[in-house]
């Protein structure tokens, strides 16, 4: 069979038997017939060292389950409910001042933890019931607990970076590094957003009486702040500052930050037994679940590259002709395509093997493609139908209709790709950070 003609039915296979079957089980069962199919029985043989010495061998991988705990641990057990009472008195004088702290609260957060689903529950939770009783707009409500929880996917420690990291040869490091500008700027032009549209119609976002509100600099203000906003952010500077300044490696940090998160929940009195077993028993089912898609994923791009597969859409889009940026951004909506059917982690594990060398053969920077690339995947939250953040928030069950979640989040992916287009036309938003810190 034809590398061509292979290359073909892989692909129609794979969408076929994802729109029936969980991701890992149809990814890697057209990555078992094909691979058989084109190798024989030989295929068998290679499966073993392939798995064991390709991606399970990563030592980095070892930081994930670390980051996991310790972004449940923060949320379950109190903290994430302190800080947000705090932020939400703070700005609640202010029109749109609850979604601004919901928005504020997810990037805290998402510097505790590398996954969107627990962090936007936890939040949604808090901010959305709040959110409704002051009168705020539906599609205000959803879409800053949405696009805020998506932010927790790319600010570091972001299980998407590790993932990618080893794959692409590039550091953890600077990837880490990297991201920390994009997803600022995405956390800042969502409150700017909230702010502006607030402004423009107060009855989106109206402020609370002044009885509810709370001053920024009394003493009541200034003790609430050092006791429920310090420790999370010292907590999160710990753990990406020794990172950052090579104090300690991705996975040690994790450590370090499992053991503060743990504290924390002590601290605040909010943690119990079977909340501590509850967390372990999450992080291991999430833990288990990545590692799953990641073999299935290996064995798929295993058989597709010894195929001769990759190649085959190598010289497809070189042939087409549109010169280094054309396919570049060819590929950014093949990824974007994707991320209306398919979870990020499939697609990170599916296309990265297959289009990274061909974007190095065109000599792009890696670092600035993963960083593209990571942020785009981002979007793949909130776009229909299989719009995950939207899923998250509808399953708490917290009074919003779909039609208004949709809505909501219109505003909010025009702003991610306003900030991929940015990092595509200014590549030092990504860059500068890395080379400041290992120059």
């Amino acid at each position: 069979m034809s590398p061509e003609l292979t290359t073909i039915l892989m692909i129609a296979s794979l969408l076929v038997l994802l729109a029936g079957f969980p991701l890992a089980f149809g990814v890697g069962t057209v990555g078992v017939f094909f691979g058989l199919l084109t190798s024989g029985s030989g295929y068998l043989y290679m499966i073993g060292p392939r798995v064991m010495d390709g991606i399970l061998s990563e030592y980095i991988l070892a930081a994930v389950p670390l980051f996991i705990f310790m972004g449940n641990m923060m949320q379950t057990s109190g903290v994430a409910e302190k800080a947000f009472k705090i932020l939400h008195r703070w700005m609640s004088g202010i029109n749109g001042g609850l979604a601004v702290a919901t928005v504020i609260l997810a990037m805290i957060f998402a510097a505790t933890t590398g996954v969107v689903g627990a962090s936007e529950t936890a939040i949604g939770l808090l901010a959305v019931p709040s959110m409704l009783k002051a009168n705020y707009s539906k599609s205000i409500a959803s879409g800053s607990v949405c696009a805020g929880g998506t932010l927790g996917i790319l600010i570091p420690p972001s299980i998407m970076l590790i993932l990618y990291a080893p794959m692409a040869g590039v550091s953890v490091l600077q990837m880490f590094a990297g991201a920390v500008i994009p997803g600022a700027l995405l956390g800042l032009s969502y409150i700017t957003y909230i702010i502006i549209r607030s402004a423009v119609n107060p009855s989106l976002g109206p402020a609370l009486p002044p009885e509810e509100r709370l001053r920024l600099f009394s003493k009541e203000s200034l003790v609430s702040g050092v006791k429920y906003l310090f420790p999370p952010l010292f907590l999160v500077f710990m753990v990406l500052g020794s990172i950052f300044f090579g104090v300690a490696s991705p996975t040690e940090a994790g450590a370090v930050g499992s053991i503060g998160a743990t504290v924390l929940g002590l601290a605040y009195k909010g943690l119990t037994w079977q909340s501590f077993k509850e967390n372990c028993y999450t992080t291991i089912r999430v833990t288990a679940m990545i590692i799953f898609i990641a073999v299935a994923a290996s064995l798929f791009t295993g058989a597709f590259l010894s195929a001769g597969c990759g190649q085959v859409i190598t010289d497809a889009l070189l042939g087409l002709g549109l010169g280094r940026w054309g396919i570049f951004i060819t590929v950014l909506l093949i990824i974007l395509f994707l991320g209306m059917f398919i979870d990020w982690i499939g697609i990170l594990m599916i296309i990265v093997p297959i289009f990274s060398p061909m974007l190095l053969t065109l000599e792009f920077n890696p670092l600035w493609v993963g960083l593209v690339i990571c942020t785009s995947l981002q979007i793949s939250f909130l776009t229909p139908p299989f719009a995950y953040s939207i899923f998250y928030l509808k399953g708490i069950n917290v009074g919003l209709d779909l039609p208004e979640m949709y809505r909501g989040i219109v505003p909010f992916v025009g702003l991610q790709v306003l900030v991929v287009v940015l990092i595509i036309l200014f590549p030092q938003l990504c860059l500068w950070l890395p080379k400041t810190l290992s120059g």
